[in-house]
């Protein structure tokens, strides 16, 4: 027993002496929690950040990243552009004592990269300090982009849109986008102000019925986006109308290639011209119909639809004439039989004003004027024409005798010429340096013209001699174009044929041909020093052949 005691005591004493000669040495196994309120917001905004589960008191290094790392990540190793935002002091307790607040950096100064603090996702990271590297704890956070109105925030393609914003970067020149496209600045600021605040103002572009995305972008990234609804619209020309008379619709913001768009005068559904009207990629049509007889004279409700929600509507004042005016074409033109440049028409008038001159043009938009007759003592005329060059396509035929208006349509074709086949020079042979190039003839209702061109590259980058407008189907090159001479190096040539309503035919597989020496590239005084050389060697051996023929 008295041994038993002493062991025990000598155990006691070996244990105390090993507590006092090394203290216990605190774990960091403990894993550490930080949490932000809010967990988002603006630069510069104040966000209160706690902390608990870790060690009693230590302290922590606070750092804000753009970079995205786990716990037992390192600093500088999978983060490395950050900003350091603050030290913390950990309690008794495993808390921050007292909890800590830290300003949103504007920018990132620290670390292998610097780069702005824009919106989007950043991630705030703790680390026993000093001298640590290792990340105890992450929390993640939003910078917010800025924020923008829009003012109104839905209308019709054209509208004019004022655009509000705030939260951005201070100084920065601003762009704005569409759906992704970059879209202009119609008014107002192109940069923030000193309080990252604007003002500016866009037009809507032409864009299909719903919502659309409206991008502010400033310079150092920041992308607050905002939604535009976009409703249909029509327009008519003209807003007043006889009877029996045309009218143009044109629409915009409706679906993405609608067929068979209706169109309605007071309920009641017309003929259109094209019978099926189809909107483009973008949600707009154009399209034509008469005015119904039954609707007199006042206004009427012209309407376009597709469906339920693709549906736009405006009023239109329609009138009868006491005996309307009325002129037709022949022949008549349409999408399966369009007409072509040069075809002759014959346009027939009647009811106009008596003995007065009335005026016939081609056209939309900047029209031409074809013809230029006077009415008889009924008010009827005739008058011929020939199509002019224009593009292919709906024309309008206006005949006005500055009281009465009618017009016609006029379809151009579309059909482009057939590709012309080369002839000369043929392929890979060498040609004087003012060559000579040849093509079968193509035929054209329209009629054409070519377009020649000569190049060093086969891809046609570089081109050396173009010629457009070619009533000939060959050409020589003139002695201020003509070829310099080549080696090894080749030219290319091709051809195509142009015909007056602008269609175009492929172009022909590229012709390669070297350029080679000629006499016609010599100058002429030393072809005449040549020659000259030629008839005194000639003389000399003349008469040295004639005094051995003596001598024998």
């Amino acid at each position: 027993m008295k041994y038993n005691k002493i062991y025990r005591i000598l155990v006691l004493g070996i244990i105390f002496v090993l507590l006092v000669a090394f203290p216990a040495v605190p774990t960091r196994a403990q894993a550490g929690v930080i949490e932000l309120s809010p967990n988002e917001g603006k630069i510069g905004d104040f966000i209160e950040i706690n902390g608990r589960g870790f060690n009693a008191n230590e302290i922590v290094a606070i750092y804000f990243s753009s970079d995205k790392a786990n716990e037992g990540d390192n600093i500088d190793d999978e983060v490395t552009a950050y900003e350091q935002i603050g030290v913390a002091s950990i309690d008794t307790n495993g808390e921050f004592d007292p909890l800590y607040y830290f300003n949103i950096p504007d920018k990132l100064t620290v670390g292998k990269h610097k780069e702005d603090v824009h919106g989007g996702d950043y991630y705030v990271y703790a680390i026993y300090y000093p001298g640590q590297k290792r990340i105890e704890a992450v929390a993640k956070f939003v910078v917010i982009d800025g924020e923008i109105e829009l003012d109104p925030d839905e209308g019709q393609v054209g509208t004019e849109v004022e655009i509000s914003g705030e939260g951005l970067r201070n100084n920065q020149k601003i762009t704005i986008e569409y759906d992704g496209d970059d879209v202009d600045i119609a008014g107002g600021d192109e940069q923030t102000d000193s309080d990252s605040r604007f003002t500016c103002t866009i037009i809507i572009p032409e864009s299909t019925i719903g919502n659309h995305i409206i991008t502010v972008i400033d310079e150092s990234g920041n992308t607050p986006e905002a939604e535009f609804s976009v409703e249909p619209k029509i327009t008519i020309t003209p807003t007043s109308q006889a009877v029996g008379k045309a009218v143009i619709v044109n629409g915009t913001g409706f679906a993405e290639r609608a067929e068979g768009i209706t169109i309605t005068v007071d309920g009641h559904a017309v003929s259109t011209n094209p019978l099926s009207i189809t909107t483009n990629s973008k949600g707009s049509f154009s399209g034509s119909f008469l005015v119904p007889f039954d609707v007199g004279d006042g206004f009427s409700k012209v309407r376009a639809s597709h469906g339920s929600f693709n549906t736009a509507e405006v009023q239109l004042t329609t009138f009868i004439l006491a005996i309307p005016a009325d002129i037709s074409l022949t022949p008549i033109t349409s999408l399966t039989s369009p007409g072509h440049v040069g075809m002759e028409f014959t346009i027939r008038g009647s009811e106009f004003i008596a003995n007065t001159p009335v005026t016939i043009t081609y056209g939309n938009g900047q029209a031409i004027t074809i013809a230029t007759v006077t009415t008889d003592d009924r008010g009827d005329f005739s008058a011929n024409f020939t199509a002019p060059p224009s593009i292919a396509g709906t024309h309008t035929v206006t005949t006005t005798d500055g009281t009465n208006t009618v017009t016609f349509t006029f379809i151009m074709e579309s059909e482009a010429p057939p590709m012309p086949m080369p002839l000369l020079p043929e392929a890979a042979t060498t040609i004087e340096a003012k060559a000579y190039f040849d093509w079968e003839d193509v035929e054209d209702l329209s009629g054409v013209t070519y377009t020649l061109q000569i190049a060093s590259d086969k891809y046609f980058t570089t081109i050396v001699l173009e010629k457009k407008g070619l009533t000939n189907s060959e050409y020589t090159i003139t002695e201020e174009e003509k070829l310099e001479p080549t080696e090894k190096e080749a030219y290319y040539w091709r051809v195509k044929a142009v015909d007056s309503a602008f269609n175009e035919s492929e172009w022909t597989t590229p012709g390669l041909f070297y350029v080679g020496f000629s006499l016609t590239s010599i100058p002429g005084w030393v072809l005449y020093i040549w020659i000259g050389l030629g008839i005194l060697l000639l003389a000399i051996l003349g008469f040295w052949v004639r005094r051995r023929t003596t001598s024998h």
